[in-house]
């Protein structure tokens, strides 16, 4: 039987979950009722509670009170010592608004083991009924004398029920966020900049100054299609006084080729990495995403695709994604298509509940990864007396298979020790023992009908960082009950937006990009240097965030700057993506963690670029381009026409009046030193070098 104390323990969790009932509020009451000792736990508690509330949601720099603070509230209340419903009241109202916790709610637990009426569910070569999964775990009175119970981290409402953000005002969450889905892109572009308005005006802040053409058609370029503009892109673009030529831009970009080109690389290297693995098919892969992306597939129907995938690596593309995580009991497999589908950090669940939102257990990870559980990844048989086979056999094709496991459930060990077993679950929804449906293919049909959107979610979060720098989660991989949403009502606005349009990513990456926030400025000015990101505070969006390119992105510029400034075709046919995927790999290393994680060890500049390209390439190309220049076939006349065409291909911009003095300074001093036809390329080629070589050309602004 448990003691007095013990039941105090439990009914204060019981209380800040909001689950006590009648007989259980006596009991509390007559706890609290007379004995100072119980209050003082009591209170302590809740300075704990307050404690881990305030650890888990601080962020930036929003005002939010210390746990010296919530201790403070917490003495006062316990000096008046009210009756125990009062004081549960108060302290419950106390650290809502104190703390300013975010409520989440609608988010249902995972039961620990989801068979029910059936025999009893054993661990794996378990002999003894000790060893017995109950069918839901309870912590045993003994349990709670050896350590508090875990407190309870997402279940307090403030006294009226309205959820409270970090800075403790109100989130409008009761607002129907969701947009017919008749509305024209233009009147959801319209929704974007009123809800990004209204936290400009909330928070007293002037955005930057609308950003001129020539920053503006850079960053167009490099976020849609992954490089740098061409001078005759920019030329053509620049000469334009049409109002809408924005707009005529980022419609030609999205419906482009090249967008779809850049889509699928940026998604393989989160597929699979950048790193080389066994059995994995790169090139598959991307001629599968290409296609997705070029066709303009429903985002969730490609999402389908990648899970539910079967057969070789060499034929079906999308079996490459699950082929490369199936390793460690699929554990990878779990955590990757939660981060990157789910925008879900997961890897921690497998070996204990979330720290912060009790709504995301331990049993959710294990859940999820029994929807791979009968999926196995195979090598596909080749003739071994075939010599010209023997040297490939480390790059033979994998193949993807389902195979019905005897033993249906999963088992799992808690922190406890305790064996226990799930289903796959997944939005409530349980795939019994003895379905017959292919566990994976019901994952895919479960996300496409999930009740919260997660999916769609994701990928709302994931574009809006793609064009801004940041999302409206950090990191935007992390969207739990526990995270804090600069911008909740514009996120849920563009999720349903996202699912009223069919998944159309052609038309989410339109709606970003015609967004008033994205045509500013990336330059911060004194009205907007509180919105900074950058130090870990809560993205505004007053400006477009300065980042470094990718180094794919590093790649392709420089192949654009060099052969646009010598007027060579420049079509995307000539890319050697061998040739980049070759540079790319050099730059990553990978680990063996839950997710198959890399790391990237490029710093961005392209001195560290060129070591690793083979510099004489470059050097070759440069030198062909400024030859190309002075002999008139880029169609200038003078020195100064030259420069120009240089800046505007290196750097998208006119060159400046330091610019153009170190270039005459330097002419002069070749031209002293040799024939004036020899001075004039060699004095281009130094300043192709100098422009490459600047922070600036790196920079996605």
């Amino acid at each position: 039987m448990s003691s007095p104390r013990d039941d105090l323990i439990r009914l204060t969790n019981l209380q800040l979950e909001r689950t006590l009932d009648e007989s259980e509020h006596q009991r509390f009451n007559e706890l609290l009722r007379d004995n100072d000792d119980f209050v003082s736990l009591y209170v302590e508690l809740m300075a704990i509670h307050g404690h881990l509330l305030w650890g888990a949601g601080a962020a930036g720099d929003t005002p939010v009170s210390t746990p010296e603070v919530c201790m403070e509230v917490a003495e006062k209340v316990r000096r008046r010592r009210p009756l125990g419903r009062r004081i549960a009241a108060v302290a419950a109202t106390v650290l809502s608004l104190v703390c300013g916790w975010v409520v989440l709610s609608g988010v249902s637990s995972m039961p620990d083991v989801v068979v029910e009426n059936g025999p009893d569910i054993r661990s794996p070569g378990s002999d003894s009924d000790e060893q017995t999964v109950a069918t839901q775990y309870q912590p045993s009175p003994s349990e709670s004398n050896s350590e508090l119970s875990p407190l309870v981290l997402d279940s307090l409402q403030s006294p009226a029920g309205v959820p409270k953000d970090l800075t403790g005002e109100a989130v409008a969450e009761a607002k129907d966020v969701t947009p017919p889905n008749d509305l024209s892109d233009a009147d959801i572009v319209a929704e974007i900049d009123r809800l990004v308005a209204d936290t400009w005006q909330q928070h007293d802040l002037v955005p930057s100054p609308t950003a001129s053409d020539t920053e503006w058609i850079r960053r167009a370029c490099l976020n849609i299609v992954g490089r740098i503009p061409t001078i005759e892109e920019s030329t053509s673009f620049l000469a334009s006084n049409s109002p809408r030529k924005r707009q005529q831009v980022i419609g030609d970009l999205v419906q482009s080729s090249e967008r779809s080109s850049h889509l699928a690389v940026v998604w393989a290297n989160m597929l699979i990495g950048r790193t080389e693995r066994r059995g994995v098919n790169r090139d598959k892969l991307f001629e599968f995403l290409f296609k997705e992306f070029q066709q303009n597939a429903p985002w969730i129907d490609t999402v389908g695709e990648l899970i539910s995938a079967s057969g070789r690596s060499d034929t079906n593309g999308a079996t490459n994604f699950l082929l490369a995580h199936l390793n460690n009991e699929a554990t990878p497999a779990t955590a990757v298509t939660a981060r990157l589908f789910l925008g879900e950090q997961m890897s921690c669940l497998q070996c204990h509940d979330h720290p912060f939102s009790k709504g995301v257990g331990q049993s959710e990870y294990w859940a999820l990864n029994a929807f791979f559980k009968d999926t196995d990844r195979v090598t596909v048989s080749v003739a071994m007396n075939d010599s010209a086979v023997r040297p490939s056999l480390r790059n033979a094709a994998w193949k993807l298979v389902d195979r019905r496991r005897g033993e249906r459930v999963t088992f799992f060990e808690n922190r406890s020790g305790q064996q226990k077993a799930v289903l796959p679950t997944y939005d409530g929804h349980i795939i019994s023992e003895d379905s017959t449906v292919q566990r994976r293919a019901e994952l895919a049909r479960l996300l496409a009908s999930d009740s919260q959107t997660k999916v769609a979610k994701a990928m709302v979060n994931r574009m809006w960082a793609h064009f801004f720098g940041y999302g409206f989660t950090t990191p935007i991989d992390d969207m739990g009950p526990h995270s804090v949403v600069s911008h909740p009502e514009l996120l849920a606005y563009l999720t349903q937006a996202f699912v009223g349009s069919g998944y159309d990513l052609q038309r989410l990456m339109t709606w970003v990009a015609s967004s008033q926030a994205w045509q500013l400025s990336s330059e911060a000015y004194a009205a907007n240097t509180v919105d900074r990101p950058e130090y870990g505070e809560m993205p505004l969006f007053t400006r477009v965030y300065v980042r470094r390119m990718t180094p794919e992105q590093v790649y392709e510029s420089i192949r654009i700057a060099v052969r646009s400034a010598g007027q060579q075709r420049v079509t995307a046919a000539e890319v050697s993506s061998q040739h980049r995927r070759e540079w790319v790999r050099q730059f990553a290393r990978a680990y063996e963690t839950d997710e198959n994680d890399e790391a990237i060890d490029f710093d961005g500049t392209i001195a560290q670029a060129m070591v690793m390209m083979n510099g004489d390439d470059v050097d070759n190309a440069i030198r062909q381009a400024s030859r190309s220049i002075v002999r008139g076939g880029a169609q200038v006349n003078s020195a100064p026409q030259a420069l120009d065409r240089v800046a505007l291909a290196m750097l998208t911009r006119e060159p400046t009046t330091g610019e153009q003095r170190v270039f005459r300074r330097r002419y002069r001093q070749l031209a002293q030193e040799s024939l004036a036809s020899v001075a004039m390329p060699t004095a281009l080629g130094d300043m192709m070098w100098a422009y490459l070589n600047s922070s600036e050309f790196v920079l996605v602004h």
